[in-house]
């Protein structure tokens, strides 16, 4: 098993990297096609003439098997233009800034990006605005692209990105593991109390079976998610209505933080590291009832989990129910020399055929197409799961938040054991939500955004 240091990096990209990093890694795309037939992409008509250019692609990770056959597509359908993968050295925001200025540096500057946090592309002016594109391309123009998606991609109300990927967090149940305990499978508009009391029953410390995974998503996305729920904030991250202060430091949003730290201090659902280290307590073991993650784990948990499985959304708080997409992004560079032939692939990501292929590896669509639902049931991985129940809540997807480096990181070592191993939660949380309300307003005032 890896240590905890080596996991917690790992895991700490899965967010950034969620519908690839199942793939193997490639250079550039596969062999194209000749004779491919006229396509309707972007805002010009490709017909395979022209002079061949290549658009180097900027991203964290490798390519997967479903987004390979993508690519190839793309290719077959513009023989003039060839996608290559320049992968970073990392998942993280720094790895592909850095990326992108040594390609600049190196007089092959890159064309197409990926976009995790839009303020720092935003605020040096790296990103082409795709607001006239979703206007006049024929397929953005019409694409139904989720609403709650395009805010945490603009900028200053220009328009920096547009989903690469759109992938909800869900809750895994094992659901012998419920079953031995007399649980039947909760229904989708179950409670916080609900998945606490379930959690608290199915612990058993001595057969090495606990209620609640150890892994971060299991702390970062409840928590996000706690006080939407229950109305101790506006939006995910506990910020408020603008995504401009922290809730946390009110006392109802403390009362949730309190409440998720319980779950190992308090009613013991969750083993220790050291525990979960030498017994081997893992979801996908058969030992824990409840595995928080994207559905970008569905491939892996298809794969490896040996007993009987399903997912459920979030549970409902005191003020409603909600869901969490973790809606990252793609962008189209300034610098790019290409910037027709970019745009033109981001808009080909948005076709139904494009997303059809992205779906065998367990990806979500990137629109909101009934018949795109429909198909999302019959993929070998979510063919007879509760899949449609997790989007079927209101889904929210995190806003930008100016200063992030200054505010709560959730996937810090010391934050997540302020939760799990029962350390200090002011330190981590409250203090640092207090600072960053300090510290906020100034930060917005320097970038111009007030």
């Amino acid at each position: 098993m890896l240590n905890k240091k080596v996991s917690l990096l790992i895991l700490s990209m899965l967010t950034l990297a969620a519908c690839s990093q199942n793939g193997p890694t490639s250079a550039t795309t596969a062999n194209t096609s000749e004779n491919s037939p006229s396509v309707e992409t972007g805002d010009k008509k490709a017909t395979g003439d022209g002079e061949p250019i290549t658009l180097r692609y900027v991203r964290g990770s490798g390519v997967s098997e479903g987004e390979q056959k993508m690519l190839d597509l793309f290719t077959e359908q513009n023989p003039n233009i060839k996608i290559q993968i320049e992968q970073a050295k990392g998942g993280g925001l720094g790895d592909v800034m850095e990326k992108i200025a040594a390609l600049q540096a190196a007089g092959t500057p890159a064309d197409i990006t990926w976009v995790q946090d839009v303020i720092p592309f935003g605020k040096d002016e790296l990103l082409l605005d795709l607001t006239p594109y979703m206007k006049s391309d024929p397929v953005l123009s019409l694409a139904k692209i989720p609403k709650n998606s395009l805010p945490g991609l603009q900028y200053k109300e220009a328009q920096l990105g547009l989903p690469r990927a759109e992938n909800p967090i869900v809750i895994y149940v094992n659901k012998d593991l419920l079953a031995k305990n007399g649980i039947d499978m909760p229904k989708n508009d179950w409670t916080w109390d609900d998945y606490r009391e379930i959690a608290k029953k199915v612990t058993k410390p001595s057969d090495s079976e606990y209620g609640v995974a150890y892994g971060p998503f299991n702390i970062n996305s409840i928590a996000s998610a706690l006080g939407v729920s229950n109305g101790s904030a506006a939006n995910l991250n506990f910020m408020d209505a603008d995504n401009k202060q922290s809730t946390l430091t009110t006392p109802e949003a403390r009362r949730d933080i309190e409440w998720l730290a319980d779950f190992s201090r308090v009613d013991g659902s969750r083993a220790t590291w050291e525990k979960t280290e030498k017994e081997g307590i893992e979801w996908l073991a058969g030992k824990v009832a409840f595995e928080v993650h994207g559905v970008w784990e569905g491939k892996n948990m298809k794969e490896k989990a040996k007993f009987n499985w399903d997912v459920l959304p979030l549970p409902k708080g005191q003020a409603k129910q909600i869901g969490i997409n973790v809606a990252t992004g793609i962008g189209v560079l300034k610098a790019s020399k290409y910037p027709e032939e970019a745009v033109k692939f981001l808009s080909f990501m948005h076709t139904m055929e494009a997303q059809k292929l992205m779906m065998l590896n367990g990806d979500f669509p990137l629109t909101e197409d009934e018949e795109l639902k429909q198909v999302l049931l019959e993929t070998p991985i979510w063919k007879g799961t509760n899949i449609n129940a997790v989007t079927a809540v209101e889904m929210m997807a995190g806003g930008p938040i100016v200063g992030s480096d200054q505010y709560i990181n959730w996937w810090d070592g010391e934050t997540l054991d302020a939760f799990r191993e029962g350390k200090d939660l002011n330190k981590a949380i409250f203090d640092q939500a207090q600072h960053y309300n300090e510290v906020a307003p100034k930060l917005r005032e320097e970038l111009g955004l007030d």
